[in-house]
């Protein structure tokens, strides 16, 4: 599991229990709540079916709504679309109702409100809030027409607080437990990042061991040969294998240093052994380089290693990066090896990843590692 995950779960988690929430509310409200009032003022409607049509049309709406936002936040266009659906129809019922009961009988304020709430949830607040006000004009207006007075007016502002507040309260609620679900998502992804790094940190020491511990298999017994005098500081291969050995240890030791070109900072590391013998060593590198794993890594300068060690006089080591198919995207590193060995060293064709080429002209050796990403 990645660093991301958690957030990405816990977010998505929370945020869908909320929508679901919301999406019961609203459908319970339109069944419960504007189907009663709708039932319990039949008497009261000039047309019975038309007002049972626009509910059916608030009712479609409202599932196309909880279909949007189970999908994600919607795009602006099908929110917008729901929403004045719903607007209309509430609308045209508040038109169709009887003029002096209007607010009394209208069921399909409410509803309206709702949906807009649903589809508008997550969008930005002055979307929602510009609905809502349309939506009471679009009241008043029904009421101007039929007849404004004080009491109609009170009345309005009556239903407009209790109506509307409840959906302001439910909208901020809402977003107080995404706000919520976010810093809890957000500890959770600290608390697996630091439990990852810790993880990455101990695989990295032993392994970091591991290689300690074979380097002192090598060089152990090569000190106590020169210790007891069986091996001859002034013997060529015990002068190799001592650079060899040194090399290797010094690399080791710049596997631990954190820096940002790894292969060339180990690269470096790797040469210092062959300049101290008076070998004129080079390295060049050729544009921005990929990151290299370890074990790649480790391949190249075990080559190096011993093209180095070999080496007569004269050493140059180029880096160059691997073009992908797509622009600017390095697909791997090709390092080169130009040095006076002498004869020919036996370099593995391939390990693992990387691909090591060679060719021997008189006393130059011509050398290539390659290593690709895919």
């Amino acid at each position: 599991m990645t660093t991301m995950q958690p957030k990405a779960l816990m977010s998505d988690r929370y945020q869908r229990a909320f929508t679901i929430a919301v999406i019961v509310l609203v459908a319970g409200w339109h069944v419960a709540g504007a189907g009663g009032q709708l039932l319990h003022n039949r008497p009261d409607y000039s047309s019975f079916a038309f007002q049972c049509a626009m509910w059916l049309i608030m009712a479609l709406a409202i599932t196309a709504g909880s279909v949007l936002v189970l999908r994600g936040a919607p795009a602006w266009c099908p929110a917008w679309t729901v929403a004045v659906i719903a607007l209309a129809a509430s609308t045209a019922a508040a038109v169709a109702s009887p003029a002096s009961q209007m607010l009394a009988v209208n069921w399909s304020w409410g509803t309206a409100g709702w949906t807009g709430v649903l589809v508008l949830l997550r969008r930005r607040f002055a979307e929602l809030a510009a609905f809502l006000t349309a939506e009471a004009l679009a009241v008043l207006s029904v009421q101007v027409q039929d007849g404004l007075n004080r009491t109609d007016l009170a009345g309005f502002l009556a239903v407009l607080a209790w109506s509307t507040g409840g959906q302001l309260a439910v909208v901020a609620g809402v977003r107080a437990l995404d706000t919520a679900a976010g810093r809890a998502a957000a500890a959770a992804r600290s608390e697996h990042a630091a439990r990852e790094r810790a993880a990455t940190a101990e695989i990295i020491q032993a392994a970091r061991q591991a290689r300690w511990l074979a380097l002192q298999e090598s060089v152990v017994p090569l000190v106590a040969e020169l210790a007891s005098g069986t091996a001859d500081p002034g013997d060529a291969q015990v002068r190799i294998r001592c650079a060899t050995q040194a090399a290797r240890l010094r690399r080791l030791l710049a596997e631990g240093d954190d820096v940002t070109e790894a292969l060339v900072h180990e690269l470096h590391a790797s040469a210092d052994v062959a300049e101290r013998r008076g070998i004129a060593v080079e390295i060049e590198t050729a544009g921005p380089l990929p990151q290299v794993p370890e074990p790649a890594r480790r391949v190249i300068t075990d080559a190096a290693i011993a093209i180095l060690t070999a080496a007569r006089s004269q050493a140059r080591i180029t880096l160059a990066a691997i073009p992908a198919v797509t622009a600017g995207i390095a697909a791997g590193i090709a390092v080169s090896f130009v040095a006076d060995t002498g004869a020919v060293i036996g370099l593995s064709a391939a390990r693992g990843e990387v691909i090591i080429e060679q060719q021997q002209d008189g006393v130059m050796l011509w050398a290539e590692a390659r290593w690709n990403s895919r």
